[in-house]
């Protein structure tokens, strides 16, 4: 089953940069972890007119849906909470086929 974790963080008037560079930092590593454990992809985003608004994005294939989400998505979303506001939500993929109806991989 494919998932999506975000996390959005709204960084702390002045701790824009800093936000923006610890994120960074945790995408490298989270990239270059060895072991991956179902992650797809991550990604990091920042808002197009807000600026200090970013999302984290964790992409997993993984035999069930963590509906609070994985040990490392929770870890970041806690870790990050120095850094301004935090959202952490799950999504669960759906794809349409050719006859229109939708089904969860």
């Amino acid at each position: 089953m494919r998932w999506l974790e975000t996390i959005r963080v709204q960084s702390a008037a002045g701790k824009e940069q800093t936000t923006e560079e610890e994120l960074t930092v945790l995408v490298r590593e989270i990239r270059g972890n060895t072991d991956p454990r179902g992650l797809c992809a991550v990604t990091l985003s920042s808002h197009a007119s807000v600026p200090g608004y970013f999302a984290l994005r964790l992409l997993w294939h993984t035999g069930d849906v963590h509906v609070r989400g994985s040990l490392l998505g929770m870890n970041l979303a806690q870790g990050l909470k120095v850094f301004g506001l935090v959202d952490h939500s799950i999504w669960i993929e759906h794809t349409n086929t050719k006859e229109g109806s939708k089904h969860v991989q």
